[in-house]
């Protein structure tokens, strides 16, 4: 009896080890055109935060806005491309004031991965003869859509670019049918373009800032994550000084004046 005794107070130490040891889950929303650069910081958030298991839904902003309540397995934060979107949320008293955090400006460039065409070329790149297409996220669900659209109206082009404007699901879809030559150049977000997948490929050139005031990302946490201490955790790790260069990198600027 003592041996069994002996046996189930150890099973016991070792059973309640595996569960002190449980990760704790976070369920990260995140828009298409920040997938890659969500991966960036979840692989830095694990350098210091080994106990937080992390899974990423991606879908755009108003899917993830719907979904940050829906129960169990709902985003418990999320990465947005549009600061309207998360004051909203927070309005309705769907997520937490406090948690809003401005990640920086969502920045466009122009991309193709059609040998000869050039990026730099400015206006009369959208209205030449040989370009039949431009890719662009659906502006129905992206903010990046309209700021498309304002870009071309300020370059006297739209009227002309317009009729070449090829809507894809988000601005990933619209990226990789450039870069497989699908279509001939696209507006495609910088985070994407900065990635591993696009780094080397094509020709890629910035929108000058001063054709249109860039999209803001956002990070909050919805009501799902109310409660949820790698969500604060992940917010923290966002403000904190050592991200900036980070976010720097995978292409999210510091948010520019209003």
């Amino acid at each position: 009896m003592t041996l069994i005794r002996t046996l189930v107070a150890a099973l016991s130490l070792a059973f309640a080890g595996i569960a002190a040891a449980a990760p704790e889950a976070l369920v990260i929303g995140v828009v298409p055109s920040l997938g890659p650069a969500a991966e960036v910081l979840q692989q830095r958030f694990a350098e210091a935060h080994p106990e937080v298991a992390i899974t990423r839904q991606v879908a755009p902003a108003a899917t993830l806005v719907k979904a940050g309540d829906a129960g169990p397995g709902a985003p418990q934060l999320l990465l947005l491309d549009s600061r309207a979107s998360a004051e909203a949320l927070v309005a309705a008293q769907g997520a937490p004031g406090d948690s809003l955090t401005v990640l920086g400006d969502g920045l466009l460039a122009i991309y193709s991965n059609t040998p000869g065409i050039n990026t730099g070329r400015g206006a009369p790149l959208f209205i030449a003869d040989y370009i039949t297409g431009i890719a662009i996220g659906d502006p129905a669900t992206s903010p990046f859509g309209g700021i498309i659209r304002s870009v071309m109206e300020r370059l006297t082009v739209l009227d002309t670019a317009e009729k070449k404007f090829r809507p894809f699901p988000d601005e990933a879809a619209a990226a990789a049918a450039v870069q497989a030559a699908q279509v001939d150049i696209g507006l495609i977000p910088v985070p994407l373009l900065v990635s591993p997948a696009y780094r080397n490929t094509g020709s890629k050139t910035a929108l000058p800032l001063g054709l249109y005031t860039p999209a803001r990302y956002v990070a909050v946490i919805t009501a799902a994550g109310r409660e949820s201490a790698a969500a604060r955790a992940f917010i923290a790790f966002l403000r904190a000084d050592s991200t900036r260069p980070v976010l720097t990198e995978i292409g999210i600027p510091p948010a520019s004046a209003p």
